[in-house]
């Protein structure tokens, strides 16, 4: 059975391109903004979103068609979303290995020479691209070609899903790495709650639930799909937390260390301080909130190795996975289906991507 990625590429191709026609006929000054729209969807990404949309549908019962292709490929419009939304609020440079693009659009704004501060009018320009983005990926679902019905029954759990996403992102905004005095103040566990609500549910969760309920879903299968996304999306977000310091930034397509300069708490983070002997958690607070000089970045990655934290983590995501694929094997799924699935939950968890 062909992956679906291949397929959810060429939707967005041409769906990119029909939006932005519609766009560019508005005002020749689009243009460059459009352009930048179908860079973002066409280029890059792993539709991991899409993936895990499309065979939660077959494992519904749902035969392969176009139509379901459609329908996930919206998904990673709505990641679009986030993904640019969020460069903003990070103020991060690079994003698959490109511009991010609140600073592409500003190197637009100083090319042409026009009034203003750039970097403003790139800030401002990215929350539009994003907005475009969550409107887009609500076309690209509703045209998909599915029936009305079907649509009507995973609605809620779609608009649920990105209610979700905004509420993971508000409580990761209001929550930070350390408090006044320099004292480790994230909770792991709200950290956790963050990172489900900010990455594993509509990473994993609500995507096999949405297209379970696009297929009609057979009774259990939603809460077989919880139980195989919950720790799989926990061990993703953690993977992440891991390349977001120790990762190198030409394999990953973004900087590293972001979340060290914010001091923004992720598990990998909290981990570190929590464990560390207190000259190493010494060491560590004072890299937070922080220029992320290439000396620093290195500094950290060698305390937070020496805290235990990189070790534990790895551990973490290991039996995390394991928890996944355990409860996958309980889900009645078939072969092509439990073996799909077994695929992502590999990559999405791998020590490189």
């Amino acid at each position: 059975m062909t992956e679906p990625g291949p397929r959810v590429s060429a939707v967005l191709r041409r769906f990119a391109r029909a939006r932005g026609e519609a766009l560019r006929s508005i005002d020749p000054d689009l243009a460059p903004f459009v352009q930048l729209a179908e860079d973002v969807l066409v280029n890059g990404g792993k539709r991991v979103r899409p993936a895990f949309c499309y065979w939660g549908w077959r494992g519904a019962g749902g035969a392969d068609c176009d139509e379901i292709v459609a329908a996930a490929a919206s998904l990673e419009v709505l990641h679009a979303c986030a993904l640019v939304h969020d460069d903003v609020m990070d103020d991060s440079d690079l994003r698959r290995g490109r511009p991010s693009a609140h600073r592409h659009l500003a190197s637009l704004h100083r090319a042409h020479d026009r009034p203003g501060d750039p970097a403003a009018f790139g800030r401002s320009a990215a929350i539009l691209l994003g907005d475009l983005f969550l409107t887009w990926a609500d076309d690209l679902l509703m045209a998909s070609g599915l029936a009305p019905g079907a649509l009507a029954r995973a609605w809620p759990t779609y608009a649920r899903m990105r209610a979700e996403l905004v509420a993971g992102q508000y409580l990761d905004l209001t929550c930070r790495l350390l408090d006044a005095s320099g004292r480790v103040a994230a909770d792991p566990a709200r950290v956790a709650l963050i990172a489900r609500y900010k990455t594993a549910g509509y990473t994993v969760i609500r995507p096999l639930q949405l297209g379970a309920l696009l297929a009609g879903v057979r009774p259990g299968l939603l809460d077989a799909y919880a139980a195989f996304g919950g720790p799989l999306g926990a061990a993703f977000q953690l993977r992440d937390d891991v390349l977001g310091v120790f990762g190198d930034p030409a394999v990953t397509g973004k900087p590293a260390g972001e979340d060290l300069r914010d001091g923004r708490p992720n598990a990998l983070l909290t981990l570190a301080l929590r464990h560390a002997d207190p000259r190493t958690a010494a060491r560590l607070r004072a890299l937070v909130d922080a220029p992320v000089t290439p000396a620093a970045l290195a500094r950290a990655r060698e305390l937070i190795i020496a805290s235990g934290a990189l070790a534990l983590a790895e551990e973490r995501i290991a039996a995390d996975t394991a928890r996944a694929l355990a409860a996958l094997g309980d889900a009645g799924l078939d072969d092509t289906v439990r073996a799909a699935l077994t695929r992502l939950a590999t990559a999405a968890t791998a020590r490189a991507q």
